[in-house]
């Protein structure tokens, strides 16, 4: 059975970043793009239209994102699977590596520390805590490149 890499991929620098280096490190391996639509709480009391048409944004988000993924993959001629969930990202992350086969995960990370770490927390740390699986976590190095 081939192996499964999972990159979360929000459309950042960092997420394209971590995309190539999946590419690059694990040419034979199937790529799942996975994007997390990330709740507010300013939409929860926003009434129905209002939720629908954010609902909706985020959908076009999601599937603008996929399209610059899919593009990145042809520059590596491949493909990616692509799939999207609804919630926090540290959570759904950690869920869906869980519930599906996936045997790596590669992702980008904006480099938080000091401060910005304590008050803002770290996905990249919260999955590389929590999923059962190796985490390769592709930070600002490998932009610099």
């Amino acid at each position: 059975m081939s192996e499964r890499v999972l990159v979360p991929y929000d459309g950042s620098d960092h997420a394209e970043a971590a995309l190539r280096f999946a590419f690059e490190t694990h040419p034979d391996a199937t790529i799942v793009v996975f994007h997390v639509v990330e709740p507010f709480a300013e939409h929860t009391d926003a009434g129905v239209e209002n939720v629908r048409r954010w609902q909706d944004t985020a959908r076009e988000y999601a599937e603008t994102a996929f399209e610059e993924a899919a593009a990145v993959a042809a520059e590596y001629d491949r493909s990616v699977e692509t799939d999207w969930e609804y919630g926090r990202p540290q959570h759904v992350i950690v869920r869906y590596v869980t519930d599906h086969d996936v045997d790596q995960v590669v992702m980008g990370s904006r480099g938080r520390n000091g401060l910005d770490r304590l008050l803002l927390g770290s996905i990249a740390e919260t999955v590389v805590r929590r999923v059962p699986v190796p985490v390769t976590v592709v930070g600002d190095e490998e932009l610099d490149e």
